[in-house]
């Protein structure tokens, strides 16, 4: 008897039969190329990641180097899947690392000694559950072991990036790592997150275009880490709060939103997050906007991917996500955006989360519709 999906909740499960049964080729695929996690060994305890190439063994061939950081699913071997793929597309498979860590939680099954973390806190860069590490000293950890020219003697850049609650993490983490290998570019990709840590007290004025003031608001934390640079946790605040902003506006750092990520149910919508803007969309155009007024000299970029909503495949998959990625791939023009599945839902912070649907929402037009005609100069 054939399947018979009506009105508006039967178009969502037929969307989420569809997008269940693409994801299982996809993961099939990729079991193909990797079968099990690598562990590193970080102060004496174990943490698991994908790679596509030893992170132990010299490679005289690699020149980028691309940390993929997961969303809330914690799905890693999803997000290494869409990259690996996306280099093997472009001819880069050679040439590109491609590790994706997987930060655990102290229910998921680990190795003996492996560090979890809590569900909030590893996006935070918060430390472990048994105190021993920060979920950011991971990463630089991984990028410690990439700059080692001993083994990478051809690495010119590390890209550190995620998608949605990985998102979050990357942005963050650009504020608060100390790391700057020499000779090696580090760029930060941050896509889709649900929420940001500004750089000053101020939030967008409500119903104003790039209109920036000090809220009226009953969240008198609104500032704090990790929605601002207030009471910062173990790890950014081994820094001082000047050197930090004046070392994230110096960073390489890429803002890549969707223009279809509108949905607000499967959002952060604590008063702290709100007052950032309505969608992610929002959100991302409102911080990279903030920036830009209160400080005109960022090296920040902000690209937009038509018609994608909450996806990491779509995101990274596009024109733009692989132009982002990849500098040097020839854009194909793009005439009629197509609205993508959603496979990875936002952290949701203080309450669960319902599995990722597709984005209903129109796309509005694009604000930097350049992209449609120009190539993309990240």
């Amino acid at each position: 008897m054939p399947f018979l999906f009506h009105g508006t909740l039967g178009r969502m499960k037929a969307w989420k039969l569809i997008f269940s049964s693409f994801m299982i080729l996809v993961a099939a695929r990729t079991a193909f190329a990797v079968t099990t996690e690598s562990s590193l060994n970080i102060q004496g305890h174990l943490f698991s990641y994908f790679e596509n190439h030893s992170l132990k063994d010299a490679n005289a061939d690699i020149d980028t180097a691309i940390i993929v950081v997961h969303g809330s699913d914690r799905n890693a071997i999803t997000y290494y899947g869409t990259i690996v793929g996306i280099a093997d597309q472009l001819g880069k498979s050679k040439t590109t690392m491609v590790i994706a860590p997987h930060f655990k939680l102290s229910a998921d099954s680990r190795l003996t000694n492996e560090l979890s973390f809590t569900d909030e806190g590893w996006l935070r860069g918060d430390v472990s559950t048994d105190q021993a590490i920060s979920s950011f000293a991971v990463i630089d950890e991984f990028i410690n072991r990439l700059s080692d020219a001993s083994l990478f003697p051809k690495l010119k850049t590390i890209i550190v990036t995620g998608h949605s609650a990985g998102g979050q993490l990357t942005q963050r983490y650009a504020l608060g790592s100390p790391l700057q290998p020499q000779n090696i570019a580090i760029r930060y990709i941050v896509t889709n997150p649900g929420s940001y840590a500004y750089l000053s007290s101020k939030r967008p004025v409500s119903g104003k275009t790039n209109s920036f003031e000090i809220p009226q608001t009953r969240c008198a934390d609104y500032d704090d880490y990790k929605y601002g640079l207030q009471h910062l946790n173990a790890y950014l605040g081994q820094t001082s709060s000047t050197e930090i902003v004046n070392r994230y506006l110096n960073r390489e750092v890429t803002y890549l939103l969707g223009e279809a990520d509108l949905i607000t149910d499967e959002l952060d919508n604590d008063c702290e997050a709100v007052l950032q803007g309505k969608t992610r969309f929002e959100r991302g155009k409102n911080f990279k906007a903030s920036l830009d007024q209160e400080f005109p000299g960022n090296l920040h970029k902000i690209a937009t991917v038509p018609g994608v909503g909450h996806t990491e495949y779509g995101m990274y998959r596009s024109e733009v996500g692989k132009k982002v990625l990849f500098p040097d791939y020839v854009m194909v023009p793009v005439t009629k955006p197509v609205t993508a599945p959603s496979p990875a839902p936002e952290s949701m912070n203080k309450k669960s989360l319902s599995p990722g649907r597709p984005s209903g929402a129109k796309t509005p037009q694009s604000f930097l519709s350049q992209f449609l005609h120009l190539p993309f100069q990240p």
